[in-house]
């Protein structure tokens, strides 16, 4: 019996990670196939049995597990925009942090193409730095912030997320030290980015640290979060929780909302709080 970590699933062949970095591709049995799905990140026990086929016979309890796509034991989650081509949307963004708490995975904020708007960039560090939140401005063209981004990079399994065409595989890349994602392009008629990723796929960095690319997207999906604990996922709003007058309130119309008014105070910046209402307002009135 042999643990392992999964690396990638295709067609139900999974490879994975075993000890001193040897690679196996397995398949799970069939008893655990029906009880469990089994995601990249997993990590599994696999033995190779008297007909030579090796297969996957128990997965270990996850501490984190990712939707989007689904993967498992994620450590950190890098969260990539550009602050133009494609132009920087802060709700997006935000709704990317609130998913990453959700999650209880530790979100990384990378503001990209900082050549082509430096105080833009700045501006966007500076406001998640303000939340409560690592946040780095970058720029590959001119070399500036990867060094000081990598040495932000923690845990065995750090995956990588945002936008189409923000540049996350050219990023992935740079930090890997050679072309392995492939990167796509920013349509002129749409000012989006082109999806070239797939599929989960760990792979290995250095130091049994490993990367994840995942699939572009445009919009996000937050049906998993209940409105009531939404607050909960804007680290900025914590120290004010349980000070409203009312035990249920949700930070929207209620008289005497200690959120509100750190508002108007000046201790939780507008726009967050505005991507708080927007994204209960998503909660409350789900798209059909």
């Amino acid at each position: 019996m042999m643990k392992g970590l999964i690396l990638k699933n295709q067609n139900g062949y999974f490879t994975i990670y075993g000890s001193e970095g040897a690679l196996s591709l397995c398949r799970s049995r069939g008893r655990l196939k029906r009880r469990t799905d089994i995601l990249v990140g997993d990590y599994v026990d696999f033995e190779t049995g008297n007909s030579g086929e090796t297969v996957i016979t128990h997965v270990y309890p996850r501490k984190t597990v990712l939707y989007r796509p689904p993967s498992a034991n994620i450590d950190q989650l890098v969260l990539v925009s550009a602050v133009r081509t494609p132009d920087l949307n802060l709700f997006l963004m935000d709704k990317m942090v609130v998913m990453a708490e959700e999650a209880g995975v530790e979100p990384l904020i990378v503001i990209n193409k900082a050549d082509l708007d430096e105080a833009g960039a700045e501006k966007a560090v500076t406001y998640y730095r303000k939340a409560g939140y690592s946040a780095f401005s970058l720029s590959l063209l001119h070399d500036e912030g990867l060094e000081e981004l990598t040495s932000a990079l923690k845990g065995p399994i750090i995956a990588f997320s945002g936008p189409s065409g923000v540049g996350k595989s050219t990023l992935l890349n740079r930090i890997l030290g050679k072309s392995h994602f492939l990167s796509g392009e920013v349509s002129r008629h749409t000012g989006r980015g082109k999806n070239t990723t797939r599929h989960a796929e760990l792979i290995q960095w250095k130091d049994r640290r490993f990367l994840m690319d995942t699939p572009g997207y445009t919009y996000l999906d937050i049906d998993r979060i209940e409105g009531n604990h939404l607050s909960y996922l804007f680290r900025d709003f914590r120290p004010f929780l349980g000070k409203c007058r009312f035990n249920d309130c949700i930070h929207s119309k209620e008289p005497d909302c200690a959120v509100r008014q750190a508002v108007d105070e000046g201790l939780i910046q507008q726009r967050r709080y505005q991507s708080y209402l927007e994204i209960l307002d998503e909660i409350r009135n789900p798209r059909r």
